[in-house]
């Protein structure tokens, strides 16, 4: 009790010197006190959806307020996170998820990996991160994966006896959230920040690494995050005496439950070939939650919308989108990025360049989001690598493990779809972000440097 009594009170601290901060800030007068203002309210919201002082809708709610009020972007801007595919592919994701949970398909599929896994923590959380590792070999996008694996993993946990916010159901949920995002990065093609990168990077260079040679560059760091993962995840295994004594087998399935699993099959072969056809993820996510709310289908009734699809995480993210375009059509990023980029200190030579230029892209990636933080990190490759005697090539890769380092959830929209779906504590999710990113600092740029040097990178 007096533990959860200080966690609100820290929190509450938190909120009130963000709300003095932005109190104070809207007293500024000056060119640049637009640009403070937008970044005081953007602090405050993050401030409050860090701490869920308030339900998220109504942060959410009060962030677009703000923005309005402010009058520092046309509504266009502020609300963009409504017509953005991201939006859509989470809203998709919600209503496929609960499809998934409420058919009870994923406590089917759940039942089947248990037989592999039995009650062994260690085998689940080992088993669901090589699952969300290969498929970043296989659907080049994250939502998709999350939504995919994500009610799988809660139907495991539940299939194990570990309740809803035990120890055990948070640690396989994280892991699967964790792993189907950040040791993907290996992949060239697996998250749309690196694609977003190097698309740029070609487009204004003509330099742009093969599937290949990416692996290689990016596998020491990516290889170290899947054990510092499981590392992580390991101290939340519970006693024996915790996992279910009986299970019950894995039954044939039901038509239902075999009619979407073949469309899910169907999304995911759409999902893996979307570079052949062109359909967005997002529009391929959406016609199967069409599809999905038929009621004549059998999978969700007449009454699913209303009673259990929750859509407040959409507009959670729909606001986390706003913060984003706001910095963007502000200048905000810009301008930090002005003033952080003559303090880096470039052309010393040596780890202090790698660490430099990393740290400028986690700080950006935050600003912004990691799909969003091309836009400034890209046109600054060249200037970075005269500065350093780098190939702009070796910048880009610099770059990219910053986008691949986000320090709070809320910087990478995956991991909020997976606390929505698999209702994982945005605690747990902050301490691995943390542990992760500290072990980037300590461990992964270091070995990177010797890595690059070994390959000849940084000659």
């Amino acid at each position: 009790m007096k533990q959860a009594v200080g966690r609100i009170d820290t929190a509450q601290m938190v909120v009130a010197t963000a709300a003095i901060g932005l109190a104070a800030v809207l007293l500024l007068t000056g060119p640049e006190a637009l640009l403070l203002r937008v970044a005081a309210i953007s602090a405050l919201s993050v401030a409050l959806f860090a701490t869920r002082l308030l339900p998220e809708v109504v942060t959410a709610l009060g962030t677009f307020l703000a923005f309005i009020a402010l009058s520092a972007a046309p509504p266009a801007v502020i609300f963009s996170g409504f017509t953005s595919s991201g939006f859509w592919l989470l809203f998709a994701g919600l209503i496929i998820g609960t499809a998934i949970t409420a058919t009870g398909l994923g406590m089917q599929l759940a039942l089947r990996l248990f037989q592999r896994t039995g009650h062994s923590y260690v085998r689940a959380a080992l088993l669901l991160a090589i699952c969300g590792v290969g498929l970043g070999l296989l659907v080049p996008s994250t939502l998709p994966r999350v939504i995919v694996l994500m009610p799988i993993a809660l139907s495991l946990a539940q299939t194990m006896g570990y309740a809803v916010g035990s120890r055990g159901h948070v640690g396989l949920c994280v892991t699967a959230a964790v792993a189907t995002l950040l040791p993907t990065y290996a992949f060239l093609t697996a998250n749309l920040p690196t694609i977003i990168h190097f698309a740029a990077t070609e487009t204004l260079y003509g330099a742009s690494p093969s599937y290949a040679q990416y692996f290689v560059e990016q596998a020491p760091i990516n290889l170290m995050r899947l054990l510092v993962l499981l590392a992580l995840m390991l101290p939340y295994a519970p006693a024996r005496a915790d996992a279910a004594s009986t299970v019950e087998a894995p039954t044939p399935l039901t038509i239902v439950q075999r009619r979407l699993l073949a469309l899910l099959s169907v999304a995911i072969v759409l999902w893996m070939t979307d570079a052949w056809h062109g359909i967005s993820p997002a529009w391929v996510a959406l016609s199967l939650a069409a599809l999905l709310l038929v009621p004549m289908f059998g999978m969700l009734d007449a009454t699913a919308m209303r009673t259990k699809v929750d859509l407040s995480p959409a507009f959670f993210l729909a606001a986390v989108f706003a913060i984003s375009a706001m910095a963007q059509a502000t200048g905000l990023g810009t301008a930090v990025a002005d003033r952080l980029v003559p303090l880096l200190g470039l052309g010393s030579g040596g780890l202090r360049d790698l660490y430099a230029i990393t740290g400028l892209s986690v700080v950006l990636s935050h600003l912004t989001t990691a799909p969003a933080a091309p836009a400034v990190l890209v046109p600054m490759a060249a200037t970075f690598a005269s500065q350093t005697g780098w190939a702009v090539e070796t910048v880009a890769m610099a770059q990219v493990i910053g986008l691949a380092t986000p320090i709070l959830p809320y910087q990478a929209p995956p991991l909020i779809v997976a606390m929505s779906l698999a209702t994982i504590p945005v605690s747990a999710l902050l301490r691995v972000c943390l542990w992760l990113a500290v072990a980037v600092a300590i461990v992964g740029l270091p070995m990177t440097y010797l890595w690059w040097s070994w390959l000849g990178m940084l000659g």
